[in-house]
């Protein structure tokens, strides 16, 4: 009763936090694939798929119950994760009624950790992933305990099938088949001991085995069917036995060798590489790169957010602060941020979380604790390592990467989770051990207090809760939708359609979304060129300006190409139109006609992400480039109506960005509305004065790490405030 309480009870904290519409990523391509059973990006997850496409009919045909019911079926699964990891801790001490509670704590801090509700929140795999890793585990044990029964065998038929089901969604199901056999060689010598060894694992349950693993994988029929289909989205076209074995086998994608470390040789990757080995290609180098940068940074970092604390929920590239983890405890933190003081509120604190390091002592307790008990311990050690340790020398991570990739490592987490019980049930021995000394001296009243405060251990999983909460809170957050939404309406409409390139996941899928399930501008083709090649690009421009079809591109593929087209990029909206001619940099008549149509949901009480923000920053630079032309045409009071309607949708707190924040102060001046322009000013003048008081705490030899932190707003303040140079440093 008590694990289905659990399971409502973390259902409903995800369900609450949940995104209610398209997030940035792989969240609008898995929506779109799921809702009319298309051909994702391989090598598929084809029962995440039927399960998020049964989770779509509870829309009732409302396109916009789309997204959350897909949604929520990652809130269900985590729920039912939290609820089976607490019944795996039980079954790993069965018959301990002490345990109880300790698990219920184990089970809670998974809940609340960073990663697990990252993943619970939006449609990804990860969540449903976990909750069959989870039951398989759950399963284990199940028939470990039973083994001697006549009907044990059932349960080695449900992990096969399970295991096939888990492959179906992600790979990382799979890292839990050591512990099966790990289990199966404790049960084998256990009954070689014993004598009692035949019929122990007749040859027809491998067979059967197999065939209910096949059965599990069957789901994968879809993709080959679906893809001769001819849907809308059919990455990679896997309708042939050929092009299917690729699509499952990843071929598209590089191949990551378990050595050398530094492996990939693009742009920079050698450079980058050199920062984290000391220059060394040689066998040591390689170590010290793995050591230094793929075990400590790209897995213990994700580690320590999870149960010690995080700086910032800001992308991390080796900087000593952005994607930094933390304690909460002053010394330790100036040793790893160079600074003990809480960063101010303008510089998006609310992923600025602490855990003071309770639920990782817990963790080393309980490892410690369960050392003793040795098959216990191997079984959750090795789940540990399959998805930390060894998993890590497997990825083999290049630097860097485009995002954070904690989610990978959520198995191990969970396996961690397991420790912490065993942590709070250690610390409840000792508490019931030192309760039971000495009673007879002491008043009833000291020795009951003492019995209770063990329970002081779930002031861990609340104190994650409370600290994750804002950042971890999607509820009112439309950032990627309206994101895409605006670049859909940034291109006009034309008889043959229009074309729209992109070329990155948050630019692209967005849009899928929009037009697979919201039916936005069907006249629009969206072309990702990452995904259909250079070959297959040109030859669609060429035959699209041909036919006189407007041809567009993102920001992402201006950036990327836009210089192989020189003065023939017209910036329309948050678009790029290609001209067959030269032309002004902006379009300002249709621009004024797109930015019309244009807008944000409120983004009152609700905390951007960096994507979003990035998103958020680039829409106003290309309000400030068209009210900079209006200005230009002496156009003054058009100019005002733009930045007026852009501040009034997204305002300067939604920005990190300190120079694009002076830039429109500057420009309202230019469109003749000091008192504006006066106003913006002041909030700049506040937030850059607590921005260096904090960064002025840091250290010198940390400072000297941040110049691009720390030169641009010190050079703005010196700007707003020529006459008091110093105050900068709080004098």
């Amino acid at each position: 009763m008590i694990g289905w309480l659990l399971a409502a009870a973390a259902t409903a904290v995800y369900l609450l936090t949940l995104e209610p519409t398209v997030s940035f990523w792989d969240s609008g391509e898995f929506i779109s694939v799921a809702y009319l059973l298309q051909v994702g990006h391989p090598p598929g997850a084809p029962f995440y798929q039927l399960l998020a496409h049964v989770f779509s009919w509870f829309s009732f045909g409302n396109p916009l119950l789309v997204a959350p019911c897909i949604n929520a079926l990652s809130a269900v699964a985590g729920g039912l994760t939290v609820m089976f990891l607490y019944w795996t801790i039980l079954l790993l001490n069965p018959g301990d009624r002490r345990l109880r509670v300790a698990a219920l704590v184990g089970a809670l801090c998974y809940l609340f950790c960073d990663t697990a509700w990252f993943s619970a929140v939006e449609s990804e795999v990860y969540s449903l992933a976990m909750l069959i890793a989870s039951v398989v585990l759950w399963a284990m044990l199940r028939w470990y305990r039973c083994a001697e029964s006549r009907l044990s065998q059932r349960w080695l038929l449900l992990i096969a099938l399970l295991l096939g089901l888990g492959t179906c969604t992600h790979l990382l199901t799979l890292l839990t088949a050591p512990v099966l056999l790990l289990l199966f060689l404790f049960k084998f010598f256990e009954r070689k001991k014993s004598g009692t060894l035949r019929g122990f694992f007749p040859p027809a349950l491998l067979l059967f085995a197999l065939l209910f693993y096949a059965i599990g994988l069957s789901p994968y029929l879809i993709i080959p069917i679906r893809s001769a289909a001819g849907t809308p989205i059919n990455e990679n076209h896997p309708s042939t036995f050929e092009d299917f074995k690729a699509y499952v086998a990843r071929e598209q994608y590089e191949k990551a060798p378990l050595y050398p470390r530094m492996w990939r040789h693009r742009e920079n990757d050698a450079r980058y590489a050199a920062d984290w080995s000391g220059g060394d290609t040689s066998f040591v180098g390689n170590l010290k790169y793995y050591g230094s940068y793929q075990l400590t940074y790209m897995y213990l970092r994700y580690l320590m957010w999870n149960f010690s604390g995080r700086y910032n929920d800001r992308q991390g590239y080796g900087s000593p602060q952005n994607g930094q983890f933390l304690t909460g405890l002053p010394p330790v933190d100036r040793l790893l941020v160079g600074t003990a003081a809480r960063p101010p509120d303008s510089l998006h604190t609310r992923g600025h979380n602490v855990y003071y390091l309770l639920p990782l002592l817990l963790g080393i307790i309980g490892f410690i604790a369960l050392t003793p008990h040795r098959r216990r311990f191997w079984v959750v050690t090795l789940l540990f390592l399959m998805g930390g340790f060894i998993l890590s020398i497997y990825l083999n991570h290049p630097t860097y990467e485009p995002r954070e990739r904690d989610y990978a490592y959520i198995l191990s987490f969970y396996a961690f989770c397991i420790y912490i019980a065993f942590g709070v049930d250690w610390l409840f021995r000792r508490f019931e051990k030192f309760g039971t000394k000495n009673r007879r001296s002491r008043p009833k009243a000291v020795g009951c207090l003492i019995r209770n405060s063990k329970y002081l251990v779930f002031a861990v999983p609340l104190l994650m809760a409370c600290q994750n909460w804002d950042d971890h809170d999607r509820s009112h957050r439309y950032v990627a939708h309206d994101a895409g939404a605006n670049i859909l309406r940034s291109c006009d409409r034309h008889p043959l359609g229009t074309v729209l390139f992109t070329y990155g996941d948050n630019d692209t899928f967005p849009l899928w979304y929009l037009q697979t399930v919201e039916n936005e501008r069907l006249d629009i083709r969206v072309e990702n060129v990452g995904l259909m090649g250079w070959r297959k690009f040109l030859d669609l421009l060429g035959e699209s300006m041909s036919l006189g079809r407007p041809v567009y591109f993102s920001h992402y593929l201006f950036n990327q190409y836009g210089r192989l087209f020189p003065q023939r990029l017209q910036l329309e909206g948050n678009a790029y139109r290609l001209m067959p001619h030269e032309c002004d940099s902006v379009a300002v008549e249709p621009f004024l006609r797109h930015i019309a149509d244009m807008e944000w949901h409120s983004l009152e009480g609700v905390y951007v992400d960096e994507v979003g923000c990035k998103f958020l920053e680039q829409y106003w630079r290309d309000a400030l480039l068209l009210a900079e032309n209006l200005i230009t045409q002496s156009r003054e009071s058009d100019a005002a109506a733009v930045l007026d309607k852009t501040l009034g949708e997204i305002p300067l707190s939604a920005l990190q960005d300190v120079q694009l924040v002076y830039g429109v102060g500057q420009a309202f001046l230019h469109a003749g509305d000091t008192a504006v322009c006066d106003s913006i000013n002041g909030f700049l003048h506040g937030i850059l004065r607590e921005q260096l008081d904090y960064y002025h705490t840091i250290s010198p030899e940390r400072q000297a790490l941040m110049p691009y932190t720390l030169q641009p707003r010190e050079q703005l303040w010196d700007e707003i405030n020529p006459n008091r140079p110093n105050d900068r440093f709080g004098f």
